[in-house]
């Protein structure tokens, strides 16, 4: 596991990335060749020092007349969603790992968002970090703690005890003018009460495998618009990448429009060996799961190595597939449609 890269960039050197993702819109398929990136050479400026007097001279036709201005008013804080280092602003990875640095950081690959492992359990609501009981869970965002306790008399997923002790927190930033809460499942031990504001990356609860748990680990969620089981959002769009790594988000549609579930999807790199990988569209017959609002996903691969990749499902003995280029910290997007 790489460090994570430094909160701030170089003053010398800005790489700004060519077309941004504009939420107003669904995003089209990843270009065909890695984005242009204009450097900017940002060069030193004077500030005048403190309560520094700032002159004015105005020609006159009889002597020059010297204005003395005031120091301008310090201006306001003004806030800025958190997108995290080398991220969009256009994009949403506000989400730190919950699980601290030198730990099982990553998600599970055999359980994704929207799968049902192979039929056996029901679509799945988030990710797992697999992690030993008694691990520290920490915020992966800054927010205020909404629910500290159990779900054994309120019901925040499909039944009572569903996610045994947990801690929900709406994050300090809306998404859309929607507020964003995050979920942390099956606690051995609570560590924050309700009504508490924490940092981002701060210890709140301890892991374990109470409620529906077949081990001990971590069941993380993000919902938007509501803290409720129906308005859950891939958390893969949200997890700040690795360095050097990206996501990939897509769509799988049949010949007459409508979304594939349940489709199995390989991703193989062309440009370099890369390790394999695999994952389904969503299970969501019940229609349950949402797609993320930019880019109406019914997939996604996460922590992809920045670089150049095949897309394909089988059907049968019929093959398709699309190529895209994916980019370090940045979302890329493909649409497969099947029969064509």
């Amino acid at each position: 596991m790489q460090p994570v890269p430094e909160t701030e960039t170089p003053l010398a050197l800005t790489a700004t990335l060519a077309s941004p993702i504009q939420w107003s819109e669904n995003p089209t398929a990843a270009p065909t060749d890695p984005p242009a990136f204009a450097l900017i050479e940002i060069e030193p400026s004077v500030t005048p020092a403190k309560n520094e007097a700032l002159t004015e001279v105005k020609s006159s036709p009889t002597e020059a007349i010297t204005e003395t201005a005031e120091p301008p008013a310090t201006p306001l804080p003004t806030f800025t969603p958190p997108a995290l280092p080398f991220t969009s602003p256009n994009e949403h990875y506000w989400l730190r790992r919950p699980i601290p640095e030198g730990g099982t950081v990553w998600t599970d690959k055999a359980y994704p968002y929207g799968g049902t492992r192979g039929g056996t359990l029901r679509p799945h609501h988030g990710v797992e970090f697999y992690v030993i009981a008694g691990t520290e869970i920490l915020a992966a965002a800054s927010g205020t703690v909404v629910v500290a306790g159990t779900d054994a008399e309120t019901i925040y997923g499909p039944h009572a005890n569903f996610y045994g002790n947990l801690i929900v927190i709406q994050l300090d930033t809306p998404f859309l003018s929607q507020p964003v809460f995050t979920l942390y499942g099956h606690l051995s031990q609570v560590l924050v009460e309700e009504g508490q504001h924490v940092d981002a990356q701060e210890v709140i609860a301890l892991s374990g495998a109470t409620g529906v748990a077949d081990g001990a680990h971590l069941h993380f969620e993000v919902r938007v618009g509501q803290n409720s089981y129906e308005n859950t959002r891939n958390p893969l769009l949200w997890l700040y990448p690795f360095p050097d790594h990206g996501t990939l988000a897509g769509r799988v549609i049949g010949p007459g429009g409508e979304l594939v579930h349940g489709q199995q999807i390989f991703l193989r790199r062309i440009d370099a060996s890369s390790k394999y990988a695999e994952t389904i569209t969503y299970s969501n017959e019940d229609g349950e799961l949402n797609a993320d609002e930019g880019w109406g996903e019914n997939f996604s691969f996460d922590d992809v190595a920045a670089g150049y990749y095949e897309v394909e499902v089988r059907q049968g003995e019929e093959k398709f597939g699309e190529e895209v280029w994916i980019y370090p910290y940045r979302t890329s997007f493909v649409e497969i449609t099947l029969g064509n």
